[in-house]
């Protein structure tokens, strides 16, 4: 090999590293461009979400949340960075999506259907009105023991028996209030219209007069 054949290699060698060099910086910066553009919408995605926070808040008539302030880098590597704000990012619009269900969802069991918490709501006065049932029997057992000759005045029973009657119209009267203090949603079309169940709840509050009934006839 000639002097000339090897500054030819030398030349050639030389270009290679030149094309290497070129494509690694290429490359390098194709890498940096699209972090760049990954950062911005991740800002711009961000920014949305404040936004929709804020106007979540001013619709339910509560103050927005706290900005905290933006935590250190994770590590040193800005890829691993950028991939871990992505999946934060993520996981909010997750928690937005859900905090926009429960913000039009009753704050009291949310998640049940209207039937189910109108039925436990009912159903709980509708317990509660045994229970007087049971106090009232109770009284007017009392007074008719100690009455051994059973001159109970005319008044006295119609108090009773009017008592018995208003025990269960009580315990309706309540649970629809009930309804709706417990089930009206943060965030409420003005065309909503708010589901008792009243044919449900007069059903079980009625049907706790069977208790005093089968306290007469047993």
């Amino acid at each position: 090999m000639t002097a000339f054949d090897d500054y030819l290699a030398q030349l050639r060698r030389l270009d290679e590293a030149r094309r290497s060099a070129d494509e690694a910086a290429a490359r390098s910066a194709t890498a940096t461009e699209s972090l760049g553009e990954r950062v911005r919408r991740l800002a711009e995605q961000a920014a949305a979400q404040r936004g929709a926070v804020d106007e979540l808040a001013r619709a339910a008539r509560t103050a927005p949340p706290q900005r905290l302030p933006a935590p250190p880098p994770l590590s040193g590597d800005p890829v691993a960075d950028v991939d871990a704000a992505e999946a934060d990012l993520e996981a909010a619009a997750v928690e937005l999506d859900e905090a926009r269900y429960l913000a039009h969802r009753p704050p009291w069991l949310p998640r049940w259907r209207a039937d189910e918490r109108n039925g436990l709501v009912y159903g709980l006065y509708a317990l509660a009105a045994i229970v007087a049932h049971l106090v009232l029997m109770r009284v007017w057992s009392g007074l008719d023991a100690g009455d051994s000759a059973g001159t109970q005045s005319p008044l006295t029973l119609a108090l009773f028996i009017g008592l018995g009657l208003l025990v269960p119209l009580l315990a309706f009267v309540i649970g629809w209030f009930t309804i709706g203090v417990v089930t009206r949603p943060p965030i409420a079309r003005e065309d909503t219209r708010l589901e008792r169940h009243w044919q449900m709840g007069l059903v079980i509050c009625v049907s706790t007069l069977l208790v005093p009934l089968y306290g007469v006839f047993s």
